[in-house]
């Protein structure tokens, strides 16, 4: 048995048991895949296609990842996967057309059997650049397209993804955006979880803290204020309670005289990045996911499998396939400070009482488990390649 076999079989039978030899066999052919993003920054999006690129190299696969370079790396990437980056950031206007010309160029150079694009503008650039050509192609939306972009792009992302050979897109009801493309090519993944990974982050289980924690972008999409706002009304009642939001963007500054106005410079803290958030979800007690808007929320998910009492807000897309209210979580109404207030000030008065809750979250997440996950693209990416 040659090296390349064995480590398939290896990684599939000792660790994870979970393809049969047929399965397996089809594998043994290394094929080329190559992943298009615009960055590997801090993002859900940029997490899973890492994660989903370093799972398809453990199997034998030559994996590359092409970057764009828009934002700063955040996540490592391991040396068994090649990575190409082109900056154009510096170009002004010229940076689209220059983005164009790179993944056009890698595209001709490659040969790859497969390539996949995650978010519109790579998604768009790819499709653009491989017109006329036959290369097999799956574009991945991880966002709320309708949300995310301009009723032109929305538009013009309608009839470039018919050159796709295979969409895929996280919840059905983004599925159904898609009104100019048969429903037959839309295929729908959740984000998988890699529990191996997030165990890695812990040494010893932490103790549970009066800690609140959030985590995402410093954005309009995600909200904060509304969070920041809810938890001002009960700040009196709850002096011993904190919140932790974990992340980095634009709206840092704005963020932090809302909580300078609201007094609760001694209760609420921006922590920017951390290299383990899972760890510190761990440690707190409530997340709360207050978006505008999601995809399928990865911060969620983790959260869900920390054990979290989870709160999110009641948006198109994700939570409601994540969260049963009062189940295994809680919803409230997008932006409804007064609403979210309550369900915190329930959770922290009767928090001994919603054990059910956490327990149910964390079954619920189990059929994200990156080893049935992959299974699913897996599958996707050989009938793609074969053109069944």
């Amino acid at each position: 048995m040659d090296g390349n076999l064995y480590r398939i079989f290896k990684i599939n039978y000792e660790k994870y048991k979970i393809y049969s030899i047929r399965k397996i066999l089809r594998w043994i052919q290394v094929k080329k895949i190559d992943f298009y993003i615009s960055s590997l920054s801090g993002g859900g999006a940029e997490k899973v296609l890492i994660c989903i690129a370093k799972r398809l190299a453990e199997l034998g696969n030559e994996v590359s990842i092409i970057s764009l370079e828009k934002r700063k790396q955040f996540y490592n990437v391991p040396n068994y996967i090649n990575i190409y980056r082109y900056d154009n950031t510096k170009l002004g206007k010229r940076e689209v057309l220059n983005d164009y010309k790179c993944i056009k160029k890698h595209l001709l150079n490659s040969n790859a059997d497969i390539s996949i694009s995650f978010l519109s503008r790579c998604n768009l650039l790819l499709l653009v650049a491989a017109l006329f050509r036959k290369n097999k192609i799956i574009v991945c939306d991880r966002n709320n397209p309708l949300k995310e972009h301009s009723k032109f792009t929305f538009t013009l992302s309608n009839l470039l993804y018919r050159r796709a050979n295979k969409i895929i897109v996280q919840t059905n009801q983004i599925k159904n955006f898609y009104w100019r493309i048969n429903k037959s090519n839309i295929s729908v993944i959740e984000n998988p979880i890699d529990t191996v990974s997030l165990n890695k982050q812990i040494y010893q289980i932490p103790k549970r803290e009066k800690v609140i924690i959030s985590v995402g972008r410093l954005e309009k999409q995600k909200d904060f204020k509304t969070l920041i706002k809810a938890f001002a009304l009960i700040k009196n009642k709850y002096p011993d309670w904190s919140i932790k939001i974990f992340g980095q963007g634009n709206m840092e500054e704005e963020l932090q005289r809302l909580i300078i106005d609201k007094n609760l410079e001694e209760h609420i803290f921006l922590c920017g990045r951390t290299d383990k958030p899972y760890y510190e979800m761990r440690k707190a007690s409530i997340f709360v996911l207050s978006s505008f808007y999601e995809g399928f929320p990865n911060v969620l998910c983790e959260a869900m499998y920390a054990g979290n009492l989870c709160i999110a807000s009641n948006c198109i897309s994700g939570p409601k396939e994540l969260i049963e209210d009062g189940q295994n979580g809680k919803l409230f109404s997008i932006g409804n400070e007064k609403e979210l207030a309550e369900v915190l000030e329930e959770f922290i008065v009767h928090e001994k009482d919603f054990e059910y809750i956490r327990e149910n979250a964390q079954k619920t997440v189990e059929r994200l488990y990156l080893d049935k996950n992959i299974n699913i693209w897996l599958q996707i990416i050989e009938e793609t390649i074969q053109g069944e």
